[in-house]
């Protein structure tokens, strides 16, 4: 049984136990297998990140875990095999003459009861396909006399841009966020062995847990709603930011621009690339119309900030929302959910960024009602629906 007592001590510094984010996680979904384990999980999460345990943060962990995962560390993919096999079929068949002599090659490495395409066929998980490809990229470096170049780390990069799972685990953390972590904690590239123990780790409980804590609360957004938080989780960092900023630019410009949180256009790891985006080009007639004395370089320079707080801080934020003031008469958006189509092999059905954003607060709004009950905290005493972030 459950005891409620009554505190006026502030809600970041109030104690939930692992049973009371168990019964906040079976409020949520019930059914959830060892859901005090998870709880303890998510507390140890919160801690080892140096978060507040606040209700805030437990429900936010929680909402996520349940829209991505079902809390389940390593979640199952219907017809998984199927599908990896013929994206397989179809990226080598874009290669001329070669493509299908290099599928017969997969079936047959490293030999014929093993060989990488059966694996794929096999594959119900994510973490199935990951050990598959990297098999097939040991296998290939042992005979090609890459070994030593994989073994220290100087193919990392190359290695991750190929490897289609890209986003693992309960809360479906992105395999780049957790990696680019891992590489700030060394003075060198990590290791071939050291990425595949941050993979490893992803797909255990605690493993996804703590990097999806530090991925969805590890950073400043000065935004009034969580929901943009949430957007941010599916999109990536500031992107509702980024989007309500790229809305300003398409209204100023006259020039169609995607609301999609990325001013840049960026590889698999998240290395700016040096193409062009249209929110750059509309950026660039802006300046150029309104004579904002910002040249490309500097412009390029700002816009390399993006994912960051820092972005704030530019010379070419700060004159494109001066700019809409004084055109409007306005005071400009600050965040917006970004318009993303969202598109993978995991999702059977039409989802977006709003979709996932919207899910996501609703199960944040229901686990936090429950916790301020449990806290003697009356609904009625929230300022608003949606908690400032």
């Amino acid at each position: 049984a459950f005891v409620l007592v009554a505190s006026a001590t502030p809600a970041a510094a109030q104690n939930f136990s692992p049973p009371d984010v168990a019964r906040l996680i079976l409020n949520e979904r019930g059914g959830v297998r060892d859901a005090t384990g998870w709880g303890d999980d998510i507390l140890a999460a919160l801690a080892d990140n140096k978060f507040q345990p606040s209700r805030e943060n437990i429900c936010s962990v929680i909402a996520i875990a349940s829209q991505e995962s079902g809390f389940n560390a390593n979640p199952a993919v219907p017809g998984l095999g199927k599908i990896a096999d013929k994206a397989v079929r179809e990226k080598l068949g874009k290669i001329p003459i070669f493509g299908a002599k290099a599928y017969d090659m997969l079936d047959g490495m490293p030999d014929a009861r093993h060989s990488f395409i059966k694996r794929v066929r096999a594959a119900r998980t994510e973490r199935d396909l990951d050990l598959a490809y990297r098999a097939l990229v040991e296998y290939g470096a042992g005979k090609s006399s890459l070994d030593g170049l994989l073994q220290w780390g100087l193919l990392d990069k190359w290695i991750e841009e190929y490897n289609q799972i890209s986003t693992v685990g309960s809360m479906q953390v992105s395999v780049a966020f957790a990696l680019n972590n891992a590489r700030g904690e060394h003075w060198r590239p990590i290791t071939h062995a050291e990425s595949n123990a941050v993979r490893d780790r992803l797909y255990t409980r605690a493993g996804g847990l703590y990097y999806g804590a530090r991925q969805l609360l590890g950073y400043e957004t000065g935004y009034d709603q969580k929901i943009f938080r949430f957007a941010d989780y599916n999109a990536g960092r500031y992107s509702s930011r980024n989007a309500a900023f790229q809305a300003i630019v398409a209204k100023l410009s006259g020039h169609k621009v995607a609301t999609d949180g990325d001013l840049l256009s960026y590889d698999k790891v998240g290395r700016a690339r040096a193409d062009v985006t249209n929110s750059e080009t509309a950026l660039r007639a802006l300046i150029e119309r309104h004579a904002l004395g910002i040249d490309n370089v500097a412009l390029r320079r700002d816009l390399v900030s993006e994912k960051s707080k820092d972005f704030t801080n530019t010379r070419t934020w700060s004159a494109v929302r001066a700019l809409y003031k004084r055109v409007t008469g306005k005071d400009p958006g600050f965040a917006q959910v970004p318009g993303i189509q969202l598109k993978s092999v995991k999702i059977k059905s039409k989802m977006t960024t709003a979709i996932f954003a919207d899910r996501v607060n609703r199960r944040y709004g229901k686990c936090m009602a429950l916790a301020m009950q449990m806290q003697n905290r009356p609904i009625l005493m929230a300022p608003r629906w949606f908690w400032p972030d």
